[in-house]
């Protein structure tokens, strides 16, 4: 039995609870983009702020400084809107906003997009939509330069929404840089350690799927988002993020993993906004603690209260080496 099967069975062993609350990991972050090449990778909030309530007609804009290592040029580009308090009096919906980005004078609406979305999911007061919109702007991000991504609340029925801000990934290729290899995970999964919801089961896993020759890994980074994470007050380990490790939530289960797997890493509270910046962005090394294949990462809340929205593992390869004798 290879990891992910265990760790399907661990998330249907503890699925199977009275209600259906979407408070627990209940949304996956998923693969939508693998791929291997001399390159480069950079995740940016550029100078993303809390926007407070919009309301009809009223705008929000964040601006970014692309700058391509030399000799490169950028082969994706994507933009992340992540948006909270969607609703329309006390009631949950999805909001209406026309997006666009500038450069040099250019304004270019962005049209279409991905939206992932999630609530707490039972019936109560203030049950109001959170997620991301997900744009591919990689035929509109062609240059170094400055840019910015405006939104206007464009619904004229009294709905409002909060954006806490918005996310630039650049992959970058060219000849001169090293070889790469990464998985960007995207999504949006609602967590919270409340309302009969333990840390286990507010717990969302993500998958980087495929073999890894461990040996000729120089480097490799995870990067994580949380909107919201570590915003709650309070003591202890508010939330915490796994790198092929157990989460410990089925004992018996979780050494299994840990025998035939191996060790991975944990850490706790590494998520940190206020309220000015609440989107908590996350770059760590994890090479240390690679698995020859099926890596996988679990955040989890204990209490927090977070959104996982998105999960990029990139490895950097070394340099082959050069035969004795050989120019």
């Amino acid at each position: 039995m290879n990891l992910r099967k265990v760790a399907i069975l661990i998330n249907l062993l503890l699925l199977i609870t009275p209600a259906s609350a979407s408070y627990a990991g209940d949304k996956p972050l998923q693969t939508v983009l693998h791929d291997e090449h001399q390159g480069a990778l950079a995740f940016s909030l550029g100078d993303s702020r809390y926007s407070g309530e919009l309301e009809y007609n009223d705008s929000y804009q964040v601006n970014f400084s692309v700058e391509p290592p030399a000799g490169s040029s950028i082969k994706v580009a994507k933009a992340y809107v992540y948006w909270v308090w969607s609703k329309k009096g006390l009631e949950g919906i999805y909001p209406e906003f026309n997006a666009s980005l500038a450069h040099s004078d250019t304004v270019v609406p962005l049209q279409g997009g991905q939206m992932y979305t999630d609530t707490k999911g039972f019936v109560s007061r203030y049950d109001f939509f959170s997620g991301s919109h997900a744009y591919d702007l990689s035929e509109e991000i062609s240059e170094p330069g400055d840019y910015s991504i405006s939104l206007v609340n464009s619904a004229g029925d009294g709905s409002t929404f909060c954006v806490q801000g918005i996310g630039l990934l650049l992959v970058y290729e060219g000849s001169e840089l090293p070889v790469i290899e990464y998985w960007i995970n995207e999504g949006c999964d609602m967590l919270y350690a409340e309302y009969g919801i333990d840390p286990e089961m507010a717990t969302t896993t993500a998958y980087f799927e495929g073999d890894i020759n461990s040996e000729n890994v120089a480097t490799a980074h995870l990067i994580t988002v949380s909107p919201s994470g570590g915003y709650s007050s309070g003591t202890g380990a508010r939330n915490r993020l796994f790198f092929n490790e157990k989460t410990g939530s089925i004992p018996v289960i979780g050494d299994i993993i840990q025998l035939l797997f191996g060790g991975g890493k944990s850490w706790k509270n590494i998520y940190q906004t206020n309220e000015t910046v609440q989107i908590a962005l996350d770059e760590r090394p994890v090479g240390a603690y690679l698995e020859s294949a099926e890596n996988f990462v679990s955040i989890q809340d204990n209490g927090d209260y977070l959104l996982a929205t998105n999960a990029i593992l990139v490895l950097e390869f070394k340099e082959p080496e050069t035969p004795e004798g050989g120019s």
